[in-house]
Parts: structure tokens; C-alpha cells; sequence
């Protein structure tokens, strides 16, 4: 992979460009960001430029052996290690599936990944044996290139066991080069980050993911790609999520969902968390992001009345219908209360208990009784 397929981030690219110019490049990186940011393509395609024996204009050549090889993931100079399922594996026992895996999407998240090898609901991790494996082949010569490059995608899995790398990590061989692709800094060792220059990956300009959209998703509408733009916050797997959704799916059941939150009928509730559990992960998260979305424009409106409402017309007019019956209190709450549910879809809540109890808090937002039950339980306690 060459750094000008890698979107955005051309802040990082220079960087790169920059110390390999000036020959100091650090013995080891930690790329941290969400996936949709492009970490581990950035890494993927910094391996790449390396490795190249004729680089050009700031990028690899993208012809000679090494890039071949580099873009194959069968650089005998380029080591991968992520997480697997079970305790006696490598991953070397996964590589034709981590080939294609980037291979369809490199800016794939864990979940997809565990999903490609059978283990969504098995526990993770990067196992004592790996961790060994990595020692002994960074303990090697270079085979062809002029470095060797440990890319560890998902370092967090790497628990207590990162202690074996300690070492390494802070006294590597000469023209070593260790990339830590990683989501979330707090459930690395410290003693691994200090080891580490930090790059930071900040989410993808508009304009980015909108030139992601028009080459990817040539068909989709102006006014639909406009509105999956905003959605997306700068993430290219929420933007593919939602172009290639069934057009309006998201929409039209968060508007039907709401009205049935808004009467409150029970069995309807039940009905309706039984359904929402039969979608998959990944369209329950897009539900509750559109949520977001209809809450905030319903915010601005309430707030403003002249802005420009990013809703479909059947859409704009449920909001401004809700709208008048609601205040900006509640909208911060429901808000608040979508973020939640965000948050617990990403870390596998049971998705018919959570629409449930979401569906029951909606509803006493929505009439204001959630400020009521708060001063009971105030009184019950004095």
C-alpha cells in the first residue's frame, strides 16, 4: 500500500516524509486512533515506503520487488501480529486470513476481525507463543530490505504478556522499526506507551470522506451523502456503513421506534426490542448514530429556528412535531441517553435488554418524568 491510497491525514504523511529524509526515525511508534481514522493502513503503507528501493515524489515506487511483496503482506522484513482466539496460537496460524482481511478492508475493526476467524463471542488476545514467535524473528537478520518492521495491530490485547517485549521494545537490533497500531492508549502497559513516539490520528476531513463516498458509492444521492458526511464524524467505516445501507433503513425504524417510545404501550416496547435484536451489530449502531443526529438537528432547531436542518422532509417534519412537544432539557437527555446506548452496543450489551430499557427512559424523557421519579427518590431518602 503507497501513502497517496491512504485517505487523508497528509499531516502525518509529511511527518514520515520528513524523517526518513533526515534519517531519524524512531525505533518505536504508537499509531493510536480509531480504525475508521486509518492507523493501520498508515502503517501498512509506512512499511511499504521503507522497504522501497526507489521512492518517488514522497511516496513508494509501487513497482519494484519490495513494494510487490509489501502490498502482498509477504515481506519476509514486515512481521504482523494481532489478536487470535485460543491460548497455544500465533499469528502466524491466521496469516491467510489477516491477508484477506486487509485485503476487503484494512480499515477493518476488531469485531470484524473476530468475526472473520469464528471468535465474536470468544475472548481475544495476543497469546505468550506470539510474543515469543516476535522476539525470535527480530532476533534474525534482515532477509532482503534494509529493516525489519513489527507492525502489532491491537496492542491492547496484548495484556501482562506485553512485558515480554519490554526489552525489545526499548533496545530493538539495529534498523528495527516496531508499529503499535492501537485504538485505546489506557489498556496498554505504560511501560510499553513510554517506550513509544505517540501519533496521534485525528478523525478525516469532510471534503475527505465525501471524496471517499463519490468514488466508492457513485450512485448515492447529493442530499443522502451530504447527511452520511455529518454522520460519519470523520470515520470511513460509519461512512461505508451507512452508503451501503438499505437507503432510509435507519431513518424510517428510529421514527417508527419513537413514536411507540412516545405512547409507551408495553407489549408494543417488547414487540418492537425483539425486532431490533434480530439486526445485526452494525445496524443497531447506525440506528442509535442517526439518533444522534435527529436529536442534535432537533437541539439547533429548538435553539435556532433559521438553521439548516440536515433531515429528510418526512424526518424534518416528525423532529419539528416532537419538538413542540419537548423542551431542550429532554433533547440533552435523550441525547445523553443515545450516547449510552452507543456505548454498550461497542462492548456486546444484550441488545434487546438495552433497547428495552432505552425504550422505557425515552418514554419518561419525552413526558417529563424522569424529573418527576428524581424528586421522589429525593424524598424517599430524606
Amino acid at each position: 500500500m503507497q501513502l497517496r491510497q491512504v485517505f487523508g491525514q497528509d499531516h502525518i504523511k509529511d511527518y514520515f516524509r520528513e524523517m526518513v529524509e533526515q534519517d531519524r526515525i524512531p525505533h518505536a511508534m504508537l499509531f493510536l486512533g480509531t480504525p475508521g481514522y486509518g492507523p493501520l493502513p498508515m502503517a501498512a503503507a509506512f512499511a511499504q515506503y521503507l522497504m522501497c528501493e526507489d521512492r518517488q515524489h514522497g511516496d513508494s515506487c509501487g513497482r519494484c520487488n519490495h513494494c510487490h511483496k509489501s502490498a502482498k503482506r509477504i515481506h519476509p522484513d514486515i512481521h504482523y501480529t494481532f489478536p487470535t482466539i485460543g491460548s497455544k496460537v500465533t499469528s502466524a496460524d491466521f496469516g491467510g486470513d489477516w491477508r484477506s482481511f486487509i485485503e476487503d478492508n484494512i480499515y477493518g475493526e476488531v469485531f470484524d476481525w473476530f468475526t472473520r476467524i469464528g471468535g465474536e463471542n470468544k475472548q481475544g488476545n495476543i497469546t505468550k507463543d506470539e510474543c515469543q514467535r516476535i522476539l525470535k524473528v527480530l532476533s534474525m537478520k534482515t532477509f532482503e530490505g534494509e529493516y525489519k518492521v513489527q507492525i502489532i495491530w491491537m496492542p491492547e490485547f496484548l495484556g501482562k504478556e506485553g512485558n515480554r517485549l519490554l526489552k525489545m521494545i526499548e533496545e530493538p537490533p539495529p534498523n528495527t522499526i516496531f508499529l503499535l497500531v492501537a485504538q485505546h492508549q489506557e489498556e496498554i502497559l505504560n511501560t510499553i506507551t513510554s517506550r513509544c513516539q505517540l501519533v496521534a490520528f485525528k478523525p478525516l476531513e469532510d471534503n475527505v470522506i465525501e471524496d471517499f463516498l463519490v468514488t466508492n458509492y457513485p450512485s448515492t444521492k447529493a442530499e443522502v451523502l451530504k447527511q452520511i458526511v455529518f454522520l460519519a464524524k470523520g470515520d470511513i467505516n460509519i461512512a461505508t456503513d451507512l452508503a451501503e445501507e438499505k437507503e432510509g433503513f435507519a431513518a424510517n425504524i428510529w421514527l417508527e421506534w419513537l413514536r411507540l417510545a412516545f405512547k409507551g404501550h408495553g407489549i408494543e416496547l417488547v414487540n418492537w426490542s425483539d425486532r431490533f435484536n434480530r439486526l445485526d451489530r452494525e445496524a443497531q449502531k447506525n440506528f442509535f448514530r442517526y439518533g444522534l443526529h435527529f436529536f442534535r438537528e432537533m437541539m439547533m432547531y429548538m435553539l435556532d429556528s433559521k438553521h439548516e436542518i440536515l433531515l429528510m422532509e418526512n424526518e424534518n417534519l416528525a423532529m419539528r412535531k416532537l419538538s413542540n412537544l419537548s423542551n431542550v432539557h429532554a433533547v440533552q437527555k435523550a441525547i445523553a441517553l443515545t450516547n449510552d446506548s452507543i456505548y454498550h452496543l461497542e462492548r456486546n450489551a444484550n441488545s434487546r435488554i438495552l433497547m428495552m430499557d432505552c425504550s422505557i427512559r425515552l418514554n419518561k424523557i419525552l413526558h417529563n418524568k424522569e424529573v418527576f421519579d428524581n424528586k421522589r427518590m429525593e424524598k424517599q431518602k430524606a
